[in-house]
């Protein structure tokens, strides 16, 4: 799994944040010659804005080993940042929690705080600015600690495919994704993240083409069991007089889609990870729709400030004892998203 639009990987992006004055392509051409100069750049600028970046949104969690697709997220509470000079590194320590939902062991909520050493760098390349987060070792073992868990017989030794859940959660938020390193693409319509490093021109895939001055906030692809949700954002709408418009390829059953405020979404999202029954939301529902199976879409006028959209699959979920799958046991529904921000229609 990924923790964090990946949260501790994500934080380098602040190097684009901090270094995008640099306009001029002669400048560029020195700033790419110079890693000295892009150090001095970072340090100076950009470690400031980490925090504040990482801070912003719910990050997705993959396992390879159990595929591509998202089967849970991370949502960083706390986070400070250490800057080396001399090794030209930065350590970023984060605490949060978050949720994961596997066929053994259904929804599990949990705590985690970690502590990672990073080589940021960047790269200025026609019209993207790519930036990279080059894994540098882990300071310290994840602190992690169950919140909830939807069933009643798992703890932290439940056995899983792929080991216990310790292991999966350990290894997916560590050895899976953060020892990858990561690169973040920044170019005029959104930031596009990709774990491992991509040489230019490679850049990370979008699951859709996105809509004439819109910013893409996220696309990505998860996995949505019965009786599950998938908690995306939280999204900033910048200004009024305009609206998230989300656009989705949904590969099993019909997924309800909805969208509250940040403060309602925290409270409902917190309920769910210390296993709670699924429940209306604490507050209200700004828009809603139901995905079919296929491409779908939803717009959602709303007023500057934070979102969450909120996937569900409201399928009932079939019953398989601990340890012993059965064969007809519901499967997930798999969904390729995009959210974008932009000019109400």
């Amino acid at each position: 799994m990924a923790a964090g639009r990946h949260a501790l990987f994500l934080s380098v992006v602040a190097l684009a944040l901090g270094t995008s004055a640099v306009g001029c392509p002669c400048v560029k051409g020195a700033v790419n010659d110079s890693p000295s100069l892009r150090w001095w750049l970072f340090s100076n600028f950009g470690a400031q804005k980490v925090c504040p970046e990482v801070l912003k949104r719910g990050v997705p969690l993959k396992l390879q080993a159990l595929g591509s697709s998202s089967i849970g997220r991370f949502f960083p509470q706390q986070c400070s940042v250490v800057v080396n000079d001399t090794t030209h590194t930065m350590i970023v320590n984060i605490t949060g929690s978050g949720y994961a939902s596997t066929e053994v062991t259904k929804r599990v909520g949990f705590y985690c705080g970690m502590s990672v050493e990073y080589r940021p760098d960047f790269r200025f390349e026609g019209d993207a600015m790519y930036v990279w987060g080059m894994f540098n070792r882990l300071m310290s073992q994840p602190d992690l600690r169950i919140l909830g868990v939807e069933n009643p017989l798992v703890n932290l030794a439940t056995q899983t495919p792929v080991g216990s859940l310790a292991t999966m959660l350990g290894q997916g938020i560590v050895t899976s994704e953060i020892g990858r390193g990561f690169t973040v693409v920044r170019q005029d319509d959104g930031d596009d993240f990709a774990m491992g490093i991509l040489a230019p021109p490679d850049k990370p895939r979008r699951q859709f083409v996105s809509g004439t001055d819109h910013m893409v906030l996220a696309s990505d692809v998860s996995e949505i069991r019965p009786q599950a949700r998938e908690y995306l954002g939280p999204f900033e709408v910048p200004g009024n007089g305009q609206a998230l418009f989300f656009k989705s390829r949904n590969d099993g059953s019909p997924i309800v889609s909805m969208v509250v405020d940040k403060q309602t979404g925290d409270a409902w999202r917190q309920s769910y990870e210390t296993a709670q029954p699924l429940g209306p939301p604490p507050g209200p529902l700004l828009g809603s729709t139901t995905l079919q199976p296929g491409l779908g879409s939803q717009t959602v006028p709303l007023a500057k400030g934070q979102y969450y959209l909120v996937l569900e699959n409201q399928q009932a979920a079939g019953f398989a004892p601990l340890g012993m799958p059965i064969p007809f046991t519901n499967a997930p529904t798999t969904v390729s998203y995009s959210t974008e921000v932009g000019d109400r229609p």
